[in-house]
């Protein structure tokens, strides 16, 4: 059986080759469109995994106000007090970058410092040395990436040495251990891992002071009891706060395998978790498609072999043969469409990955199950229907009549209800396709507040002793050939490497709303491009504008309950005018405004709202004040005009080396650092712009075949049509007008759901376009003419059809 079986398959190929090569295609298509979607969310929902024991390993979060991904070094000593029994491990991320120094390489790093414990937690094996002796004082554990970056080469260079300079001081490393690079998809970075003493670690030793990574390692059982276990621990030991202060913190235990997510969440990297789950339901809709378009062609061609099983049933054969052999074949053809779209994932994979940054591979082992699968089910869907309705052919009627039998009334809404669901699928990714790309275009194009060409930023060193070097070094940068302007701040476009936030009323409106604070020269402003909307900006010949700083804010929290870092003239943007409760940007000029209830500063000034970090984020309140001396951790802006940019950054990199030649220059371009905040949305909107284009050609290549085959089904009603005086030209009208009927249905079905998808989408931007009618009337109009051309193909030849040879046709 299974020879004759063999036999038919190869012989209905041979002549119905279009109707394969649109079956298999279609199929292939939707096929290799989910797998390559299924490869992205597979390796976004991997992260971490890849360590070992990671479904037992924790991150444990205190905080008082908002969670983040660091906490107090405080938290680790009371895990280490109550249970000293727990594999645990600090590691201490710091607010001030490193230098690192290997003869004359420089480059700047940000330091992990850890305690010997770490290697309990994390079951790292290392590739060189060894774990029991890495973990040592003045030792350092790289990566093999770092070690190639420092000297050039990651094999043999245990017991080698570097210098680190951080907060001033010079401290001389040995290399004790060399771990195997991570798995792109890893979410703790341990990059440069140095062993510290507990003076070390300590150094800022504040329940306040989040910069430490508390992680532990917990056996189910006890893991279970963990909110129990945490629950009061600040306040247990909550030395260095009063009962007020300490009564507020909670403590949480964030799993490993669940911090790419949860990170974003709290606005602490991460990833959207709506990202693959909304790619993974696109590949669904792709298979889907593909699925559609496979078994809508196989019950179409279904009628066409009516003599075909007449014949075989008077040669005695039985309806389970043919109800096997159909299901046997469309099984083939589906596993030929599986082959298909693992040559095509596997050509598209690298252009994928290239343009949208996912390091993906074809894992056979993951791929070749899930086709095969997919083809399986696909198979006996596209078979069963043309089982059950040729088994129920009576041989002889078949065989007498002049022409075919037809599936009926069912076979036709069957077919007409698939295409209804394959066009909704398609209709609906090229909607949010079209939003995607306009929201992503927006946020490209919008007025970030400050004028992005021609900026360049860097982080400034921050020992105390580099301070002092901020103004010579902008003096001489001013002096650069093309730069027209240098500041001094202590945030950026792009962000600075400290956000303080204080508590701030004002009288009239006693709500205590968090301000951020920011500490700029009197240039700062000016050089950014800020619209001032009331009042003046800040006047460097002014004592009151602009005044030493006697304490930054940063700095000044270590001096609690007595922080103060003095008062002064302050300008305010937009979104701390509305919270503060003025009614108006002029109403706040004059204004007095208290910090933490007794520092007060007073408002000369109103800009608009500038986006200096994620423009996906709303825009913090925020503080400006004017500093003349030196900024504790500032940020370089050096604006260039009608100059090279590259031979601006030479002059720079020289007179950078004169005065900083301890530390690495890492300048970057605004326009450069606002492309990168902008490119998650670039790949999704270009993936999504490749789906629903292959999802419209799946639903086409179907509608061709239901065209293709309906003209010829339909050649004799064309004759008579003809001979009674229609015009080809009206029969082509006809025809295509019956074939959208589906297409105008599947649009009433597909813009409810797509508006409310792109509706929750939209919610998670600040700035985000509206929902305009257009993208919806604009896809349906482009689904229709993609649909009227695809059908036209077919249609038109048919109505061109010779009356008598369609009259003689059966």
């Amino acid at each position: 059986m299974l020879s004759h079986i063999a036999i038919m398959f190869w012989r209905g190929i041979a002549q119905r080759r279009l109707f394969t090569a649109l079956n298999v295609v279609g199929m292939a298509l939707g096929m290799a469109t989910f797998l390559t979607l299924a490869l992205i969310v597979r390796y976004e929902f991997s992260f971490d995994r890849w360590i070992p024991d990671a479904a037992n390993i924790y991150r444990l979060d205190a905080f008082r106000v908002k969670e983040a991904s660091v906490s107090s070094i405080r938290l680790f000593d009371a895990i280490q007090a109550e249970h000293p029994e727990w594999p645990a491990s600090a590691v201490v991320r710091g607010f001030s970058d490193a230098t690192v120094i290997v003869g004359s390489k420089v480059r700047d790093v940000t330091i992990a410092r850890t305690d010997t414990h770490f290697f309990d937690v994390f079951d790292l094996p290392l590739a060189e040395g060894d774990r029991a002796t890495a973990l040592v004082p003045d030792g350092a554990v790289l990566t093999r990436t770092w070690a190639r970056g420092l000297f050039g080469t990651d094999r043999n260079i245990v017991g080698r040495s570097f210098d680190i300079i951080q907060r001033g001081e010079r401290q001389r490393l040995h290399v004790t251990g060399i771990l195997d690079d991570p798995a792109p998809n890893t979410t703790p970075h341990f990059d440069l891992l140095v062993p510290s003493s507990s003076k070390s670690l300590h150094g800022y030793d504040m329940w306040a002071m989040q910069d430490t990574e508390v992680w532990v390692r917990l056996a189910p059982a006890v893991a279970a009891r963990l909110p129990d276990l945490l629950n009061g621990l600040v306040q247990r030991h909550a030395a260095g706060l009063t009962a007020d202060e300490a009564r507020p913190y909670v403590v949480r235990a964030r799993p490993l395998t669940s911090l790419h997510f949860f990170d974003a969440t709290i606005g602490w990297g991460g990833a959207d978790k709506r990202l693959p789950v909304i790619l993974g339901l696109v590949g669904l809709l792709a298979l889907a498609a593909g699925l559609i378009n496979f078994v809508n062609l196989s019950t179409a061609l279904a009628a066409t072999r009516a003599r075909e099983v007449a014949m075989r049933k008077v040669l005695g054969a039985t309806p389970r043969m043919l109800g096997l052999s159909f299901t046997a074949e469309a099984v083939g053809l589906a596993l030929m469409a599986a082959g298909l779209a693992i040559v095509m994932t596997e050509l598209a994979l690298p252009w994928v990955a290239t343009l949208s940054g996912w390091p993906l591979r074809l894992d056979f082992s993951f791929a070749l199950p899930l086709l095969v699968l997919a083809a399986v089910i696909g198979g006996v869907c596209a078979g069963a229907y043309p089982s059950w309705l040729l088994s129920r052919f009576r041989p002889a009627s078949v065989l007498a009549s002049a022409r075919l039998p037809g599936s009926g009334r069912l076979g036709s809404r069957l077919r007409e209800g698939l295409v209804v669901v394959q066009f909704a699928f398609a209709i609906t990714l090229t909607i949010c396709t079209f939003v995607i790309w306009r929201q992503t275009h927006l946020l490209q194009t919008m007025d970030r507040g400050y004028r992005q060409s021609g900026l360049l930023v860097d982080l400034l060193p921050d020992e105390p002793f580099a301070r002092q070097r901020q103004q010579p070094l902008a003096d001489l940068l001013r002096g650069v050939p093309g730069v027209t302007g240098v500041t001094i701040s202590d945030n950026a476009p792009g962000g600075g490497s400290v956000r303080m936030t204080y508590g701030a009323t004002r009288p009239g409106h006693e709500k205590y709303v968090r301000i951020a604070l920011v500490g700029t020269q009197a240039s700062t402003l000016p050089l950014f491009g800020a619209r001032l909307l009331a009042g003046r900006l800040f006047d460097a010949r002014s004592d009151r504008d602009s005044r030493p700083m006697p304490v930054a804010p940063f700095d000044a929290a270590f001096s609690m309950p007595d922080y103060n870092f003095g008062t002064h003239t302050i300008v305010l943007n937009e979104t701390a005018t509305r919270t503060l409760g003025f009614p108006d940007p002029a109403s706040a000029i004059g204004q007095p405004i208290y910090l933490e209830g007794r520092m007060m500063q007073t408002v000369i000034g109103v800009v608009a709202d500038m986006r200096l970090q994620a423009g996906r984020a709303a825009v913090d309140p925020a503080l400006y004040y004017a500093v003349s001396g030196p900024i504790a951790h500032g940020v370089l802006s050096v604006r260039y005009d009608h100059a090279p940019e590259n031979a601006v950054r030479a002059a720079i990199a020289a007179v950078w080396k004169q005065v900083f030649p301890e530390a690495a220059l890492n300048l970057r371009g605004v326009d450069e650092i606002v492309g990168e905040d902008t490119r998650p949305e670039q790949q999704r909107g270009t993936l999504m712009i490749i789906a629903s284009l292959l999802t419209l050609s799946i639903s086409c290549i179907g509608l061709y075949g239901i065209a293709a085959f309906n003209v010829q089904r339909r050649l004799f009603e064309i004759g008579v049509r003809k001979v009674l005086g229609a015009t080809a030209g009206q029969v082509t009208g006809l025809l295509v007008f019956q074939f959208l009927r589906p297409v105008l249905l599947a649009n009433i079905v597909a813009w409810p759901v797509a508006w409310w998808a792109m509706r929750g989408w939209l919610a998670g931007f600040d700035r985000r376009i509206g929902l305009s009618p257009l993208y919806f009337v604009a896809t349906a109009l482009l689904v229709t003419l993609l649909a009227v051309v695809t059908t036209l193909l077919r249609a038109s030849k048919g109505a061109r059809s010779v009356p008598a040879i369609a009259l003689g046709s059966p």
